[in-house]
């Protein structure tokens, strides 16, 4: 073993030319920060946020040290072994960002949609509906209805939900109209003149029998709820998730774009305060994480979990929650994962797992229409007892 940590340091210290050892010492650098990447999923952001950083940037280290081998195994095959091994160890977590499966067909979805025992589920950040008309098109509210009412699914989870009581964005009513989960357990993290309220949402065809809230005691806006429903004479419970979010306001992107080079534009505290804003973040998803976790392992029912978790496949957050627990598009999903529409590419951050003991996923899909900053996520799991 301590031969090979001490490998890269011998081959650094010899004669190499400047270029040489300038590559080198990337290399070991990519490497570092590949290893840092794992152990992002083991240790919360509470006490080590900066591993943090390393788990979002995992598939952008992943994918540099794929070209540090392919360039050493021309160069010098023999320091092709410092990315090598390291690839090998997390080869296994390429399948949570992209899946070889055979993309399912429409007419199998629709199949699958009604098969006996199935039940089928989606989850969709809607970021308010475009309440403060984000996307310049007042007509994207109506949008969004409308892919809600052609899914027509059983179970509904929605973050970022905002109704009011009067006509004028009256979002609930309407959704009770158009599909058929018309049971309906919604939470306030906010209310307006007692008129205008920003929450969360499950929605449900099947019966409510028990309903809650895990609580978070640092965040305002950000809000879990559980909603038990009557499923084939069982008792399923349904996690709707949404946790803390980075935050970003308009100065921030601008910010980013400064520090992305996408626009020339001078603003020297962004980069540290996006930073500072990200670490928070961090921190306050580890915590909420850890009481959901709590929640989770108390739960004696059959578990379907959905929500935005702001955070990938390869962060504690995910780790944690998603423990004993399968994920949808890991088992039947194709292609990039992504589901998250901003900045930062290739984000899945939106989720649907489900207890394997239970559950048997048939398709996950995710919906390719920009009308919010995330896209909506569906799937069918036939429910019964797996032997």
């Amino acid at each position: 073993m301590e031969y090979w940590l001490n490998l890269p340091f011998a081959m650094l210290a010899k004669g190499n030319s400047f270029f040489g050892k300038l590559v080198l010492g990337l290399n070991i650098a990519a490497g570092v920060g590949l290893l840092f990447s794992y152990l992002a999923l083991y240790i919360s952001p509470e006490y080590f946020w900066m591993l943090a950083f390393m788990g979002l940037g995992f598939p952008f280290l992943y994918l540099l040290n794929v070209l540090f081998v392919f360039y050493w195994l021309v160069v010098r095959r023999r320091y092709a072994l410092i990315s090598g091994i390291l690839l090998v160890f997390g080869i296994g977590k390429i399948s949570t960002i992209y899946q070889f499966n055979k993309p399912t067909s429409r007419e199998t979805i629709l199949e699958y949609k009604t098969a006996d025992s199935a039940v089928h589920v989606l989850s969709y950040n809607v970021r308010l509906f475009d309440l403060y008309n984000w996307t310049d098109n007042k007509l994207t509210r109506n949008k969004i209805m409308d892919v809600i009412r052609k899914e027509q699914a059983d179970i509904i989870c929605f973050q970022e939900f905002f109704y009011d009581d009067t006509r004028k964005f009256n979002t609930l009513d309407t959704l009770l109209q158009i599909q058929p989960a018309r049971f309906k357990h919604v939470e306030n993290t906010a209310t307006v003149k007692e008129v205008n309220h920003w929450g969360i949402a499950t929605l449900s065809r099947y019966p409510i029998v028990n309903r809650g809230i895990i609580p978070f005691k640092d965040s305002t806006d950000n809000i879990s709820i559980f909603t038990d429903v009557r499923i084939y004479g069982d008792t399923v419970r349904v996690y709707n998730l949404h946790l803390e979010s980075i935050r970003f306001r308009k100065k921030d992107y601008e910010a980013l774009k400064t520090f992305t080079g996408i626009e020339d534009q001078t603003n020297l505290d962004g980069p540290q305060l996006i930073i500072e804003r990200m670490r928070r973040a961090f921190i306050r998803r580890a915590r909420q994480t850890d009481e959901i976790r709590k929640h989770i392992e108390s739960c004696p029912h059959p578990i379907i979990l959905c929500g935005d978790f702001n955070d990938t496949p390869n962060s504690y957050t995910y780790h944690q929650i998603a423990k004993n627990l399968n994920d949808a598009f890991h088992e039947v999903g194709s292609g990039m994962g992504t589901t998250y529409i901003g900045m930062i590419p290739f984000l899945r951050i939106d989720y649907i797992l489900y207890s394997p003991e239970y559950f048997t996923p048939l398709f996950f899909r995710i919906i390719p229409k920009k009308l919010s900053d995330h896209y909506p996520i569906s799937s069918a799991l036939r429910y019964g007892k797996v032997k």
